[in-house]
C-alpha cells in the first residue's frame, strides 16, 4: 500500500514539475519577446537630395512658348536654390535635407524660374505626402493654397508657385521594399516660380519648402 502511495505521489510530483517547467518556458518566451524592439518602426525620413537646379525662363511674345534665359538676353534677375537642415537616417545611414530654400534676387514682374529637385525616402517605411508647406522666413509673405501663391498682407499674389507633378498624395517606397522589390524611393519634381505684376522690382524674395508626410501601407 505504501509503495502504491509513493508511486502515485511520485507521478503527481513529476506531472506538476513538468507543468511548472512548461509554464516557466512559456513565460520566459513571453518575457524574451517583450524585450525585443517590436515597437520600433524606424525613422520617417523623406528628404531633398541632389541634383538641384534653378533655371530662368521667359515666354516668347510671338509664340507664347517658354524660352530659357531672360527676355531679350537681359541679365537682371538671378536665382539661387539650396538645401538646408541635413539629417541622417539611423536605420539606413543615408543622408538628405529637410528644407529647400529658394532666393530670387532683383525680381521683376513676369520673371520666371524653374527649380528641379529630387525627393527621396531614405528610411525603411513607405511614406505618403499629405501637404507642402511653403513659407517666407521673414514673415513678409504668406502662402495662399487657393491662389497657389505667396501673398502680401492684402492677399495680393506676389510669387505664383506650382509644382509638376503635384507633390500631394505621392507615395515613396523604401529602397529595399520587400513587397515590390522595386526602387521607388525617389521622385523628381519641377517647381515653377513666377513673379506677378504685384512683385516689387529689384527686390529679393526668399521662401522655403518643407513637406508633411506620414507612414502608409
Amino acid at each position: 500500500m505504501k509503495e502504491k502511495t509513493l508511486a502515485l505521489l511520485s507521478v503527481i510530483f513529476m506531472a506538476m514539475s513538468i507543468t511548472g517547467f512548461t509554464y516557466a518556458q512559456w513565460n520566459d518566451t513571453i518575457v524574451i519577446s517583450n524585450t525585443m524592439s517590436f515597437g520600433y518602426w524606424g525613422d520617417l525620413n523623406m528628404v531633398f537630395v541632389y541634383p538641384l537646379t534653378c533655371t530662368e525662363y521667359h515666354k516668347d511674345p510671338s509664340t507664347a512658348e517658354l524660352v530659357e534665359g531672360e527676355y531679350l538676353g537681359k541679365d537682371v534677375g538671378s536665382s539661387n536654390c539650396q538645401y538646408d537642415y541635413e539629417i541622417t537616417d539611423t536605420d539606413t545611414g543615408k543622408r538628405g535635407n529637410k528644407t529647400l530654400i529658394i532666393t530670387i534676387s532683383n525680381a521683376y514682374p513676369s520673371y520666371e524660374v524653374h527649380c528641379n529637385y529630387t525627393l527621396e525616402n531614405i528610411g525603411i517605411l513607405p511614406l505618403h505626402i499629405n501637404e507642402t508647406v511653403i513659407s517666407d522666413p521673414d514673415g513678409t509673405l504668406t502662402w495662399d493654397p487657393v491662389q497657389s501663391a505667396l501673398v502680401d498682407s492684402g492677399g495680393n499674389p506676389i510669387i505664383n508657385i506650382t509644382t509638376t507633378p503635384s507633390l500631394v498624395c505621392n507615395t515613396l517606397q523604401p529602397e529595399d521594399d520587400p513587397n515590390t522589390h522595386q526602387h521607388e524611393n525617389q521622385a523628381e519634381f519641377e517647381m515653377t516660380i513666377h513673379a506677378t505684376d504685384n512683385a516689387q522690382e529689384s527686390h529679393t524674395y526668399i521662401f522655403q519648402v518643407e513637406l508633411i508626410y506620414e507612414e502608409t501601407t
